[in-house]
């Protein structure tokens, strides 16, 4: 079994947070948060840290939460931890180094929860951006 690790990701633009979507294209079509494959020996943030770095080319990050999630995506993969990162507001973005995303879009936060493909997605962004809404 494939064990992921995900991260909904943010940054502040005029003082409102906007969430990083993903538009993915391997596989399956759908908007998604990232997520990463953890590898033998590697911990939730370091896979994370790297999944950044691999598929949207960042590595200046503030990793703000964390929680143990239980989501089954097929029964080869699930996803077993669930991070809310935030991002400095120039860091760049580059999916053109991996095969997985073609688009991606900053959008706020009820754009996000109507273009998300699954479900999940929906929840877990509730769930852990809802902690953060103070900040």
């Amino acid at each position: 079994m494939k064990r992921k690790v995900q991260a909904v990701i943010y940054k502040r633009e005029d003082g409102k947070r906007k969430f990083l979507i993903l538009h993915r294209k391997l596989h399956w079509t759908g908007w998604e948060h990232l997520k990463e494959t953890m590898k033998q020996g590697e911990s939730y943030e370091d896979t994370i840290r790297r999944g950044m770095k691999e598929e949207i080319g960042v590595t200046k990050i503030t990793i703000e939460k964390g929680e143990k999630v239980n989501i089954p995506m097929n029964k080869n993969e699930e996803i077993i931890y669930a991070y809310l990162v935030e991002i400095g507001a120039k860091e760049e973005i580059d999916i053109t180094k991996e095969k997985e995303h073609d688009e991606y879009r900053w959008v706020e936060k009820e754009e996000a929860l109507k273009l998300l493909t699954y479900e999940n997605a929906k929840v877990l962004l509730n769930k852990l951006s809802d902690a953060k809404e103070t900040k």
